[in-house]
């Protein structure tokens, strides 16, 4: 499910209790049966059981904008953003108003369009996360703004901001605590089991000024 995006950043790592005695067991791991409790959330494109061979590679992966040519140069990949596209180039706007006519050919009016969308785009880089043993599927693949060293605005100010998650619903290995009266009594036995949580994934990016509260549905 898509939801409205105010962060900035991925969620920060859930701090877990490291005794091991709450971990699943073995035969809490079936795959068979996880597979039925998730049902139709297990999402391949994001999840994965096995540990995937791009975390090997330290493999990342951006979705960007553009590719070149076989002239070296940087082309545009999918639709043009429409701000770009309604972009009237037969005329500057002055501060008092009024409009100062210019002659911008077809052919530079495209190669301006160009330009400003490869400066302002904000890739989505997606890296694989091990969210440990007590989360089902154990791998999960997050989205990130590219953190660029320039600025994605002219004028220079404005940074690749998260504008849109999605919510992906995975399980997580739920114990809850256990009250004993005689507090030299160890635990001999568990409350646990696996719930559904959604966890939410940046999907897009937009160039944003410092301390935007974007809202993206």
């Amino acid at each position: 499910s898509r939801r409205t995006q105010t962060e900035e950043a991925p969620p920060p790592d859930l701090i877990e209790d490291t005794n091991r005695f709450h971990d699943p067991r073995p035969s809490e791991l079936n795959s068979t049966l996880l597979r039925y409790k998730l049902g139709r959330n297990l999402d391949p494109t994001f999840m994965s059981i096995v540990r995937p061979r791009e975390t090997q590679d330290f493999y990342n992966h951006s979705e960007f904008l553009f590719r070149r040519n076989r002239r070296g140069r940087l082309v545009p990949v999918g639709d043009m953003p429409r701000y770009l596209k309604d972009m009237d180039f037969k005329f500057i706007r002055l501060p008092d108003g009024s409009k100062l006519r210019t002659k911008v050919t077809a052919k530079l009016k495209k190669k301006l369009q160009q330009f400003l969308w490869a400066y302002t785009s904000c890739p989505v880089s997606y890296r694989w996360k091990d969210l440990g043993l007590r989360f089902w599927p154990r791998w999960l693949k997050e989205g990130h703004c590219v953190a660029g060293k320039t600025s994605c605005s002219i004028p220079p100010g404005m940074k690749c901001r998260p504008s849109s998650t999605v919510h992906k619903t995975i399980l997580r290995w739920h114990c809850r605590p256990m009250v004993f009266t005689n507090a030299a009594l160890q635990p001999q036995q568990r409350l646990c089991q696996w719930i559904k949580v959604e966890y939410p994934i940046v999907t897009q990016c937009s160039c944003a000024s410092p301390g935007t509260n974007m809202s993206y549905s």
